[in-house]
């Protein structure tokens, strides 16, 4: 993120969500080190706490916060329920839970917060910045300068882990998967080296960062390619998604085939008039018969389609 930073520049707006108010390089380092310090002061180094939190410029936040401070985030999936997100948290020995009040109550999640609260700690964001006064905030911005030193004094390794996800428990129990700075890193790389992408693109990310395919391609690579990010906290609203990608003018979006079949049924094609790229993973593309568009099977990896024709 520092190398980006200086690469692009500190005031190059590289994030976004559905609150409309883009986040610089500067503000997000900021504000990502001033919530770790809070953070780092209720947890253990290596310490793997839960992050329950939709698609948001605080969700980035948050995990930049806890990474900065040798914290691993543990994404929670909160769309397998309760039961499953308990497992989850014994599997992990998740004993904090960063959060949001507003999310809980826009998603419905009290009673499963409830049952995750047994014996663990819940930090709500929104207590968090009600805590930080002025003078926090400038010793954050005043820090920045000094933040490869202090990233350089915690001795962090590329092998440390770096994120934990969890399966979706369709086959059996939810299965903890930890992956350290070097695997993401290393499958940044490897798009990297396939896709031609620049900062002049918008990626348009639907998908939850508590999936591999949202958390790896749609956030942390472009993250630290200067490419911006545009997030929404749900792939399910087909009607939206095309209504903000155009207004977004997004270059580069991620989907499932089912997410992606719901966006052309409900869009209008212009819509995707400034798509350059389509990427589809995370499940099987179905084999489509009678359309005019391509036809692909895919399974396991994610793959680029071919991008529609520009409108003039």
């Amino acid at each position: 993120m520092l190398d980006a930073e200086d690469i692009h520049g500190a005031a190059h707006a590289i994030l976004e969500d559905v609150e409309r108010h883009p986040l610089s390089y500067r503000r997000l380092l900021v504000g990502s080190v001033t919530i770790g310090r809070r953070l780092a002061a209720l947890t253990q180094p290596l310490e793997q706490v839960g992050v329950l939190l939709p698609n948001a410029n605080a969700t980035v936040a948050t995990l930049l916060a806890l990474q900065a401070f040798r914290r691993v985030p543990a994404m929670l999936n909160y769309s397998t329920g309760a039961h499953n997100m308990e497992i989850a948290c014994v599997s992990a020995q998740i004993r904090t839970i960063v959060t949001s009040r507003r999310f809980v109550e826009r998603a419905r999640l009290e009673a499963a917060l409830a049952t995750l609260a047994e014996g663990r700690r819940i930090i709500y964001l929104e207590d968090l910045r009600a805590a930080i006064g002025a003078l926090e905030r400038l010793r954050g911005l005043l820090a920045l300068p000094f933040l490869r030193g202090m990233h350089r004094r915690l001795k962090p390794s590329p092998d440390d882990p770096a994120v934990v996800l969890f399966t979706s428990g369709s086959e059996g129990t939810p299965k903890g998967v930890v992956l350290s700075h070097r695997n993401i890193l290393a499958n940044c790389r490897q798009i990297g080296a396939r896709v031609d992408f620049s900062p002049s693109d918008l990626v348009f990310n639907a998908l939850p960062i508590f999936h591999s395919f949202g958390l790896t391609g749609g956030t942390i690579l472009p993250l630290i390619s200067g490419v911006r990010i545009f997030l929404y906290p749900s792939p399910l609203h087909y009607r939206i998604v095309p209504e903000l990608a155009y207004d977004t003018n997004a270059t580069i979006l991620f989907g499932t085939d089912t997410f992606l079949t719901g966006y052309a049924r409900a869009g209008n094609p212009y819509d995707f008039y400034n798509v350059r790229y389509v990427f589809a993973g995370a499940s099987a593309c179905a084999t489509r018969r009678g359309g005019s568009g391509p036809s692909a099977s895919a399974s396991g990896s994610s793959r680029a389609m071919a991008p529609p024709r520009r409108h003039p």
